[in-house]
């Protein structure tokens, strides 16, 4: 069916309220010359959205762009919808069963799932990228499935070979426990939450608490994001509107690059019935037998995008992904109900006469969950216009998650996130900036992001400057369940949607912030000394001395910079000496340019010389063996994929010239900041 006509079929269902009723399209944006609190807004908001599921690819899904679509158009924004065919992972039919003996199978589950159905129901437990494949074998205990838990095991002389690997979830990304596995030559995998992290053992589970019940399981993905994302099938180009003709993978070229085994995720009551059978004295271990069958086929994904132009050149850009695994109110809906709030309250500043300085765009992408997709493909196909103009992109998955900030991203960012929350108020009091200050102990330090969502097209394979926020403090074990819903957040997560409104709040002021300053907001200096720090760190690895000379080369670049701000400073005649300060290199500089009136600005703003620092070390021919990554600064840690590592390019076989190759870059750049030939 198509999935338009599958979304209208759907309008009713999706809804789930009658016009003028709570939570309906009508209720929620009834009064709108005296807009409800954000915190209500967001209630509302939430509730239709996860009236059904958001699964890339289906119906459903197609209808929750279309809310999108008509909320970013009420408030006043010029709506981009981006269509594009990718290759997806969807299953029809899986089948889990625990033998111990030859007799009839101690457990057996058996679930089958139409992607095509409307309403298609709720995603049966899954690993997106699993081969579609039959497996059976003893199981074997093989920790979080780490490459040292696999080590230990061959050290101890387990056999892994055609055994079926059995993982907890933590410590690693769910795809680098499956090529573990593969690696060591398991013939399957599954994954399970240990009651520990996420269960009874924190507390109450649903539906009397926000915990992990037994019966409960994670979805996800198991794409290799750490060699590159988006579309598998066309690594490196942008995945073509549907219909259109381009150069694909397939065959063997695709085959090996994904899982060639399969694999489920199971739930912890599933897990502790094996992990007893495997320590108790039997008859013979337990084996379980997977079938997993999961056509790869092509299906149109939809990203929308609102924009509001500026006064001058280049735009920030804010975005969530709008697809979950089942409702995903958690992740992410409430980023994308916290995007659409701040949307609506960007439109009532416009339609009051206010016009940012540089534009304002918001993007709620497609098929995040299955591998990055919809922003990776968008990234892709808008490069040279985004290197050109895209001045930050502020990250917004799972958004919501209690009431304090915290924040990672590109160094050199710490000053804009202080100056814009300073004015946001906290509902326990102060500002949300003087509490995340306060809690970085006045000197925040921005953790630097890996990889695992939206935000990595643009900092690891465009250069842009990138921030990616989250509010945390309530806990629960929702993560990718079927009870990722909004009665979760209602009774237990967010009760009066206070950290809704405050993401929102947070949001708008974030993107307000970054408009007015532009390609101010990126200290550059402070970026290089942050490196410097880095760099400071790595003589474990590197070696003491190649360690000072990087760190020293980072100090030499900041100083660079400084010195020449500290000459613009001067012939504007500003009265502003340099001076690190806990926030930046130029502390109140910003300010300074600010009351400096506009041509000023203007030319503070070319002093800020495109490509930013960021793009300037960046490699042009990619990491080695992950060509698709760029900043060699640092980059997703292939033994772990969600976090990093710093000087990726650094830590193989050819150290020693790629340090050179740094040290020159830096030496050169410094060089042409200071006016002098490049050497």
């Amino acid at each position: 069916m198509d999935l338009r006509l599958a979304a209208l079929a759907l309008g009713p269902l999706l809804l789930g309220a009658g016009p003028g009723t709570p939570g309906s399209a009508a209720g929620s944006r009834g009064a709108e010359q005296e807009p409800a609190s954000p915190e209500v807004q967001a209630r509302a908001l939430l509730r239709e959205l996860c009236a059904s599921t958001r699964l890339a690819g289906t119906a459903p899904s197609l209808r929750a762009a279309e809310l999108v679509r008509d909320e970013l158009t009420r408030a006043g924004f010029e709506v981009e919808w981006d269509e594009r065919e990718v290759l997806l992972s969807l299953p029809r039919r899986t089948r889990l069963a625990i033998h111990a003996g030859d007799g009839p199978p101690l457990l057996e589950r058996l679930r089958t799932f139409d992607a095509d159905a409307v309403p298609p129901g709720d995603l049966p437990p899954f690993h997106a990228w699993s081969a579609s494949a039959s497996a059976r074998g003893p199981v074997v205990d093989c920790g979080h499935g780490l490459r040292e838990d696999f080590e230990r095991l061959v050290e101890q002389g387990v056999e892994l070979a055609g055994s079926v690997a059995l993982c907890r979830y933590g410590r690693s990304y769910r795809g680098v426990k499956a090529e573990n596995a593969q690696r060591f030559g398991c013939s399957a995998v599954l994954m399970f939450t240990d009651p520990a992290e996420a269960g009874p053992e924190r507390g109450p589970v649903w539906p009397d608490g926000p915990w992990m019940p037994g019966w409960a399981v994670q979805r996800g993905s198991i794409a290799p994001m750490a060699r590159f994302p988006g579309d598998p099938s066309t690594p490196g180009t942008a995945s073509p509107a549907p219909g259109a003709e381009a150069r694909r993978l397939d065959g063997e070229e695709l085959a090996r690059i994904l899982p060639r085994i399969p694999s489920l995720p199971i739930g912890a009551d599933d897990a502790r019935l094996l992990l007893e059978r495997l320590d108790a004295s039997g008859p013979g271990p337990v084996e379980v037998t997977l079938e997993v069958d999961a056509p790869r086929t092509l299906r149109r994904i939809v990203n929308v995008l609102g924009h509001l132009p500026g006064t001058q050149p280049g735009f920030v850009l804010a975005g969530n992904h709008r697809d979950s695994w089942v409702r995903g109110a958690n992740d992410a809906g409430g980023g994308t109900v916290s995007l659409l709030v701040a949307a609506r309250a960007l439109g009532r500043r416009r339609a009051a006469g206010w016009t940012p300085r540089h534009g304002i765009s918001l993007a709620f992408w497609d098929a995040e969950e299955s591998g990055l997709i919809g922003s990776t493909e968008w990234g892709e196909a808008n490069a040279d216009r985004l290197r050109e103009q895209l001045l930050l992109y502020v990250n917004a998955d799972a958004l919501v998650g209690g009431l304090e900030l915290g924040c990672s991203g590109t160094p050199g960012l710490e000053a804009l996130v202080a100056e814009a929350l300073a004015e946001v108020p906290h509902p326990a009091g102060r500002s949300v900036a003087a509490r995340w200050l306060g809690s970085q102990r006045g000197r925040p330090d921005l953790g630097l992001p890996g990889s695992g969502s939206d935000y990595t097209v643009f900092l690891h394979h465009l250069g842009v400057p990138t921030l990616d926020l989250g509010f945390g403090g309530s806990g629960g074990g929702q993560y990718h369940t079927v009870f990722d819903d909004f009665p979760l957040i209602d009774r237990y997560l967010d009760p009066g949607f206070r950290a809704h409104g405050l993401a929102a709040r947070s949001v708008e002021a974030l993107l307000v912030e970054a408009a007015e300053q532009g390609p101010l907001a990126f200290d550059q200096a402070a970026f290089a000394r942050s490196l410097a720090r880095h760099a400071a760190r790595t003589s474990d690895w590197l070696g003491e001395e190649q360690a000072r000379s990087l760190a020293s080369g980072f100090e030499a670049l900041a100083g660079a910079i400084e010195a020449r701000w500290s000459q613009w400073a001067e012939a504007m005649d500003l009265g502003i000496e340099p001076a690190e300060g806990a926030l930046g290199s130029f502390p109140s500089l910003r300010a300074a340019v600010r009351r400096a009136g506009v041509h000023a600005r203007a030319d503070a703003e070319r002093l800020v010389d495109r490509p930013t620092v960021l793009r300037a070390l960046e490699l042009a021919e990619g990491l080695p063996e992950r060509p698709w990554f760029r900043n060699r600064l640092w980059a997703p840690d292939p033994e772990r994929g969600y976090g990093s590592h710093t000087f990726p390019s650094l830590r193989g076989a050819e150290a020693a010239e790629a340090l050179e190759d740094l040290l020159e870059a830096l030496d050169t750049l410094r060089a042409e900041l200071a006016g002098e030939e490049a050497r």
